[in-house]
């Protein structure tokens, strides 16, 4: 009894300090029971507390930020905020599309990642450079946005786990538990350079990604002992070269939906 009240407790809070507040204010009252009593019979395994609730609700919204701007497909890499948007379509599906159009100027559509079309990793692309600008992260990298580490933080079961080894960003699915394999795949589109050639950033930005990467390649030679230069932040997963794999082929599995808003720019 005292946990659910302290876990309810820090997931009010956890809304009301996210950037995204004053729209969460305006969740669909029922939207979590609903959520609570019908996520389990899709996604199996998936914790159905108030805090897991309240962190997927705000990679939702940040989903939803990302995917209004429009222009090119955009998908999600978490399944813990799919299994939000999921309950939502069924529980209100004409609110959420007024709830769209108030704190993100249009309706965002959900497509099935087999009805999106085209590459999914450019998809994925997309999402990345624009998540990362709204958190204040440098565009072409390395660090990864808080959307992208969702599931890995959240343990979803067969989720997305994302990652960054050698500067790259790549993923893997999390097992049944929610554990992440550091065998990650990191598709070319999603690396600096792919973001280049998408048009995602520009060329002064990739000059800006080779500089630093240079200067951390420096700064690890110089320092005894570790494998990860001091460029390294909270959010860029440093492991052990020698115990990681990272195939650069891609395998269109980080994402199971996204949307594909017409019109606008990036």
């Amino acid at each position: 009894m005292i946990w659910t009240m302290l876990n309810t407790w820090y997931a009010q809070r956890l809304m009301q300090r996210s950037r995204h507040g004053k729209a969460l204010k305006e969740l669909p009252p029922g939207l979590y029971n609903y959520w609570k009593g019908s996520a389990n019979l899709e996604y199996h395994g998936i914790p159905r507390d108030a805090v897991f609730f309240a962190r997927s609700a705000i990679g939702l919204l940040d989903f939803f930020e990302c995917a209004a701007q429009g222009g090119k497909p955009c998908a999600l890499p978490s399944k813990a905020a799919d299994s939000v948007w999921h309950a939502w379509l069924r529980l209100s599906p004409l609110k959420l599309e007024t709830f769209c159009r108030k704190h993100f100027g249009r309706v965002v559509p959900h497509v099935e990642a087999s009805a999106m079309g085209g590459n999914l990793d450019e998809a994925l692309a997309v999402c990345l450079v624009r998540a990362r600008h709204a958190e204040g992260l440098n565009r072409e990298g390395p660090r990864l946005p808080s959307l992208f580490l969702l599931d890995k933080k959240l343990k979803m079961p067969l989720g997305y786990g994302y990652s960054v080894q050698h500067g790259q960003p790549g993923y893997s699915q999390l097992d049944a538990r929610g554990r992440f394999d550091p065998n990650i795949s990191c598709p070319p589109q999603m690396a600096a350079a792919g973001l280049l050639t998408a048009g995602l950033i520009t060329t002064a930005q990739f000059n800006d990604f080779e500089q630093r990467a240079r200067q951390q390649a420096t700064n690890s030679s110089d320092s005894s002992g570790s494998s990860c230069g001091s460029g390294c932040g909270s959010s860029v997963d440093c492991s052990d070269a020698s115990s990681t794999s990272c195939d650069s082929g891609g395998s269109s599995c980080g994402s199971s939906c996204g949307s594909s808003c017409g019109g606008g720019g990036d």
